[in-house]
């Protein structure tokens, strides 16, 4: 099977994904929804290259395409997943499938509803696949074999047996393409936060470690790393998380200082997770249009203590994010919070993260005020250094932005 086609149907897959991720997170209505599953249907047609149909089969939580293994990853994880909850083991794309009916299929996915039902081109069945034995017969010294079952009609699986490693692939991602998924993918990760923090469940990080490493990928592309922020900017606000621009952010300073390897990934994990104390924050105060008062702002001051007393008890977890969600409010002066003692050593990474923090909520529409004007909140940041923020790296940053405003997009306001 050509290469192409497998990297098509694994987008296809990463936009349902995280389609029913976003249904989860705001409503099936969401017009973000609508969008991926535009994206989905597009790349499903790419990936059936002119064929009748295509066929996507599970056994256990490893997918096929068409007996070819699909490479693991947490998109294609986490639908397999979510197809074993809802008793799937096989789908059947036929070549005229509509967007409406993938759209359908999402909302099925998305629904508490045990039972998911098929359509005229999208058709849902159950896969059972008996191993064969090594004497080349099973205990029961019949044949191994493979069927796939749907409600309403048999779908065949297709004969053969499902290989157990993934076919080796080196696809090389295009910066474009990552860069216009970027907020989906970190949609999806939240998504995955909120439900590990609500069930009382500890954080898999493995899944926000592959997005940071994309995002440095990108970045190792770049001569100017920042002006891989200039696409972004641009775009619908909503489809953007603070924890995803700050991260951004970051990897951008960081980069321009040199910093590389472990360390630079590190920077960026700890970025996505630095606000994970504000789930544990009640969502009126966090959403409140007006100010806080006084009750309502010590509970706020809380969330970098409870943040990083929870990434404290994950393990894979790297000790930099803990330290980071500690002490990302802390100030250069230290008389931010959490109170500390005045011999305080901040770490560079809670630095950083202060800088890409007060940029991106300055910049970013909130319930009691509209986005703040680019060169305003570099003014502001400039009047900082010294005080909330370190002066050298908030000198490293602003000689940054003021390169994107320049180069990027001729100098004018995102």
């Amino acid at each position: 099977m050509r290469l192409d086609r497998l990297s098509a149907i694994d987008r296809c897959l990463r936009h349902m994904t995280t389609a029913i991720s976003t249904a989860k997170l705001y409503s099936i209505e969401h017009k973000q929804v609508k969008n991926l599953c535009r994206k989905a249907h597009s790349c499903l047609q790419e990936a059936m290259g002119g064929e009748s149909d295509l066929s996507v089969m599970r056994v256990d939580e490893q997918l096929a395409m068409d007996e070819h293994p699909l490479e693991r990853s947490m998109y294609v994880d986490r639908f397999a997943r979510l197809i074993k909850k809802k008793g799937i083991g096989h789908i059947k794309f036929v070549h005229n499938v509509s967007d409406e009916e993938l759209y359908a299929l999402i909302s099925s996915l998305t629904s508490s509803e045990k039972v998911s039902h098929s359509s005229e081109n999208v058709r849902l069945g159950q896969v059972e696949v008996r191993h064969r034995a090594h004497s080349g017969s099973n205990s029961g010294g019949q044949p191994a074999r493979s069927a796939a079952s749907g409600s309403a009609e048999q779908e065949g699986a297709g004969g053969g047996e499902f290989v157990e490693q993934a076919l080796g692939r080196n696809l090389e991602l295009e910066s474009n393409q990552i860069l216009e998924d970027i907020s989906s993918e970190e949609l999806a990760r939240v998504m995955e936060v909120y439900e590990a923090v609500q069930n009382n469940r500890r954080l898999h990080v493995v899944g926000l470690s592959e997005i940071v490493g994309g995002f440095i990928d990108v970045f190792a592309g770049y001569s100017d790393p920042l002006l891989t922020l200039v696409p972004l900017r641009n775009m619908d606000e909503y489809t953007f998380t603070h924890s995803l621009n700050v991260c951004l952010l970051n990897l951008a300073q960081a980069t321009a200082l040199g910093v590389e390897g472990q360390m630079l990934h590190d920077i960026g994990l700890s970025a996505m997770l630095h606000d994970v104390g504000k789930l544990f924050i009640p969502e009126e105060i966090l959403n409140k249009p007006g100010k806080l008062d006084e009750k309502e702002w010590l509970l706020m001051q809380e969330h970098p203590v409870r943040g990083a007393e929870y990434l404290l008890d994950n393990p894979g977890v790297p000790r930099m994010a803990v330290i980071n969600a500690y002490e990302h409010h802390l100030r250069f002066d230290l008389r931010g919070y959490p109170h500390v003692k005045d011999d305080w050593q901040q770490n560079l990474c809670s630095q950083i993260t202060t800088i890409s923090d007060i940029y991106d909520s300055l910049r970013t529409k909130r319930p009691y005020r509209e986005p703040i004007a680019r060169d305003i909140v570099l003014e502001n940041i400039e009047e900082l250094m010294g005080s909330q923020l370190h002066p050298l790296l908030a000198e490293n940053f602003l000689r940054l932005m003021k390169k994107v405003a320049k180069e990027g997009d001729g100098g004018s306001e995102s």
